[in-house]
């Protein structure tokens, strides 16, 4: 496991170049939204911009990815060190991605999207079930989230029983994330080594962590290193030098993280996979 993440780390040190979609896509869409943000008042106008949206979204995953599977497929076969001088020779399969698995991806975000908000829904009527109404509008709650003021004003405000509440609910939607991430961690990964399918994709990539209980493992190393990420984040906030190095850090980050996936599937599940239908003579 500690060799993955260490490989991992080469291919994204010597692939930076994957960081470069990533920024010019956020980049992007920052622009986007902050032109169009005025022109959804009107329902046609509301729905091509979500439309646009979830266009931009999805050849955004289809092309990138596609670009982490080639780079992991290239440090696979000892090609990790050939490309350092062409940097950008490995962007020119970011539109062959796109024609290849937007289909995918569209599907991808539709569902993920849909069963999101099924979980949201779930998770929700399992916490009023179980734990039961705190007693503040959800009106209140975001206008709370505006200021660390106004936020510590309203929990001065709770009674014991509100706050005691208060926990509960932050402790069920922390481990039903967790779990919703977990679950899918690989579903994004699947459409590149398995299927094109969504649906089936899906599944898969739940069967994945039960099959490979030690794919844990790997979802509690990229919480660590997030969770280290974000408190040096937290500090470096006070010097405007320092901020920028961490966020420039944290860009990386995500795309070490994908890289990461990508090469655990391709090592330990769809290592063993082959290894198993090799066994039995088959193809």
């Amino acid at each position: 496991m500690i060799k993955v993440f260490k490989n991992a780390f080469k291919i994204t040190f010597n692939k930076i170049i994957l960081a470069t979609p990533l920024l010019v896509f956020l980049f992007m869409l920052n622009i986007y939204l902050i032109v169009a943000k005025n022109a959804v008042s009107a329902l046609p106008s509301a729905v091509l911009f979500y439309l646009t949206l979830f266009l931009m979204f999805s050849a955004f995953l289809a092309g990138w990815l596609y670009m982490v599977k080639i780079s992991v497929d290239n440090f696979k076969k000892g090609k990790s060190q050939e490309d350092i001088n062409e940097p950008f020779k490995l962007l020119k399969e970011f539109p062959v991605g796109i024609a290849e698995y937007i289909k995918s991806y569209m599907g991808f975000s539709f569902l993920y999207l849909l069963f999101a908000n099924i979980f949201v829904v779930t998770v929700y009527l399992i916490g009023i079930h179980f734990i039961g109404n705190v007693g503040i509008s959800m009106k209140e709650f975001a206008s709370a989230t505006e200021a660390p003021v106004a936020m510590q004003a309203l929990l001065d405000s709770m009674t014991k029983a509100q706050l005691l509440k208060v926990n509960y609910w932050y402790l069920l939607v922390m481990i039903s994330v967790q779990i919703f991430s977990f679950g899918t961690m690989f579903w994004p990964v699947e459409f590149m080594y398995s299927t094109k399918n969504p649906l089936i994709a899906f599944f898969k990539s739940i069967s994945r962590v039960f099959v490979k209980p030690q794919s844990i493992l790997l979802f509690i190393g990229i919480n660590v290193l997030n969770f280290v990420l974000v408190l040096l984040n937290y500090v470096s906030m006070f010097n405007p030098i320092t901020y920028l190095f961490m966020t420039l850090v944290f860009f990386s980050f995500i795309v070490y993280v994908f890289v990461l996936l990508f090469l655990y599937y391709d090592e330990k599940i769809k290592g063993n996979s082959n290894s198993i239908t090799n066994s039995d003579g088959q193809k």
